[in-house]
């Protein structure tokens, strides 16, 4: 009976040798990334399962627009959870401005080479790399606007009122479709064919034609999900765009046209920071080299997401003219996003004093 205790271990580790070596579980680390609520089941497929499967690692989102994700990593400061953040240039320069990210290590991101230059540092101090190009343009009903959009000053005809939306001024463009308008309607006042030397970031004629505007609107947008509601119940028949949404207005099934405007549309990046506040800053670093990857650039490119600054990446013509691509990228208005940001607190007042009835 004494020699039960040896009999069973010594089959235990003949079952153990049968079956090979044991797998030993690694715990998983969460990598907790704000982003906006949008195209997120394309996302998971492209981008974030795959890193997960790669780094043995959670990611956690914490959706939200630019101005809702800016306010609560400005009210968490030291304490909050976030490692990564997603912005538009112009939140990303205001989170820099109060100390919540961390400059990234170029040493750190294998495919930075990759990237186009204006895009591996757009704010000029490592505060986030670009790892998309975005533009501002104008899509509009062609079957029912007989004629033709060319403008961005067409936002105030007769003939489009009432089936109108633009960008909510604390959204991505909202302060560019404003600035476009102004742009528009000086290039009316000045000599056939000319154009202003410089972008008027004080945009007063737009501020002067605003109550104009805002009869012609069926309403205001927040997100681009809202504004592909609005044209897919046809409610709106004109309205400024995000390239990123091209797809799902596509989707509606209606008869859009899309618009670069005469005066030019509004070229920005989307960037990815590494907040001051994490301790993850390696794991960060790598979600950061995934994206701007060659194989993601090319898989958010082709399902018509992310327009690629991974300059590696070739696209079919027919996809790239859906995009910011190829000329389109010659031919874009860059704001300069301090401009815009020193203006933004003012603009939100005068905006709501004219918007809010």
């Amino acid at each position: 009976m004494r020699s039960q205790p040896l009999i069973i271990l010594l089959l235990a580790v003949l079952v153990l040798g049968s079956i090979g070596p044991v797998a030993v579980a690694q715990d998983t680390e969460t990598l907790i990334v704000s982003i906006w609520g949008f195209n997120l089941d394309v996302l998971e497929e492209n981008v974030f399962a795959p890193f997960e499967e790669m780094y043995n690692v959670d990611i956690v989102l914490d959706t939200g627009n630019n101005s809702d994700r800016l306010a609560r990593l400005q009210a968490e400061g030291e304490s909050t959870d976030i490692d990564v953040v997603h912005f538009a240039t112009q939140f990303t320069h205001i989170a820099s401005q109060a100390d919540l990210l961390q400059p990234y290590d170029p040493d750190k991101l294998e495919n930075l080479d990759e990237v186009y230059d204006w895009a591996q540092d757009p704010l000029g101090n490592r505060a986030g790399v670009g790892y998309t190009v975005n533009s501002l343009s104008l899509i509009y009903r062609s079957d029912l606007i007989e004629t033709e959009i060319t403008s961005w000053a067409d936002l105030l005809r007769d003939d489009v009122a009432g089936y109108v939306s633009i960008p909510e001024m604390s959204t991505t463009f909202g302060p560019a479709a404003l600035i476009m308008i102004d742009r528009a309607l000086e290039m009316q006042a000045m000599d056939e064919g000319e154009a202003p030397e410089a972008i008027n970031y004080d945009a007063d004629l737009a501020w002067e034609a605003l109550p104009q505007l805002a009869d012609n609107l069926v309403t205001t947008y927040i997100r681009s999900s809202e504004l592909t509601t609005l044209v897919q119940e046809e409610e709106v028949w004109l309205a400024p765009y995000a390239s990123f949404a091209i797809g799902n207005l596509i989707n509606t099934g209606h008869d859009l046209t899309t618009v670069i405007p005469d005066e030019g549309a509004v070229g920005q990046t989307n960037m990815i920071s590494i907040t001051a506040a994490t301790d993850k800053v390696d794991l960060a670093h790598a979600y950061i080299d995934w994206f701007i990857s060659h194989d993601v650039q090319e898989a958010e490119a082709l399902d018509l997401i992310d327009s690629p600054v991974n300059a590696t990446v070739e696209l079919p013509e027919e996809t790239c003219a859906l995009l910011t691509c190829g000329d389109m990228l010659d031919s874009m208005i860059v704001l300069d996003q301090a401009e815009v940001s020193d203006r933004l607190e003012d603009w939100l007042e005068r905006w709501n004093e004219v918007m809010v009835r």
